[in-house]
């Protein structure tokens, strides 16, 4: 692996902690359905921004897409978290 997609893999890994770390307020607040729902609308227009800026590609966006239905769907495919955005 190399520098780049350590530094990402790390990067991946704390903001999943600090997004962990708001959930159970979230959660008391809401419904699980009510926090998905808003988590997708999040996701949907970063990724459009992201897309936008050329801060992220069309092939990554839709890559990023296929990873999140793999887990929702506990799909058998390893998923490659290492790979930096682009």
């Amino acid at each position: 692996m190399t520098q780049k997609q350590l530094r990402y893999q790390e990067q991946v890994q704390k903001c999943t902690a600090e997004i962990t770390g708001l959930l159970p307020e979230l959660a008391n607040r809401h419904t699980p359905l009510v926090v998905i729902a808003a988590l997708t609308e999040h996701i949907g227009g970063a990724l459009l921004l992201s897309q936008e800026t050329h801060a992220c590609s069309r092939a990554r966006a839709r890559a990023i897409v296929r990873r999140v239905t793999r887990i929702a769907f506990a799909d058998s495919q390893p998923v490659d978290a290492s790979a930096p955005p682009g």
